[in-house]
C-alpha cells in the first residue's frame, strides 16, 4: 500500500491522467515498503511503450511541485534507467496508474 492520503493518492492520480494519459505510474521506494518519514518522497518511474518526452517530464514535474501534496515527488522514465535499477524496482513496487490498455 502506498502511504498517501486518499485525497493526496486523488490529487497524483489526476496529475498523471492529465499529463501522461495512458502510461503506467509505478510507485516504489520507501513510501510503498513501509519506512517513509512524514517529509518522504514518493518516487515513480513512468512506464510507456517508449521513452517518454522530455516535456511531458517537466510538465509533470511543475505540476506535482504546484499541487497541495505535501511532499516531493520523484519522477523518472523507465526506459531511462539501468536494467539494474529495474529490477530493483520489480522487487517492490505497486501500480498507481495502469496503463491504457488496462482500463
Amino acid at each position: 500500500m502506498i502511504n498517501a492520503t486518499p485525497e493526496q493518492l486523488r490529487i497524483i492520480s489526476a496529475i498523471l491522467a492529465v499529463h501522461a494519459p495512458g502510461v503506467e505510474a509505478r510507485a516504489f521506494g520507501s513510501r510503498v515498503n513501509g519506512s517513509p518519514k512524514n517529509y518522504s518522497d514518493l518516487d515513480l518511474a513512468l512506464v510507456g511503450a517508449a521513452k517518454l518526452d522530455s516535456a511531458v517530464i517537466g510538465n509533470l514535474r511543475e505540476a506535482f511541485e504546484e499541487s497541495d501534496i505535501p511532499f516531493r515527488v520523484d519522477i523518472i522514465d523507465w526506459h531511462s534507467i539501468s536494467k539494474e535499477f529495474q529490477t530493483i524496482i520489480l522487487n517492490k513496487y505497486e501500480v498507481l496508474a495502469p496503463p491504457a490498455n488496462t482500463i
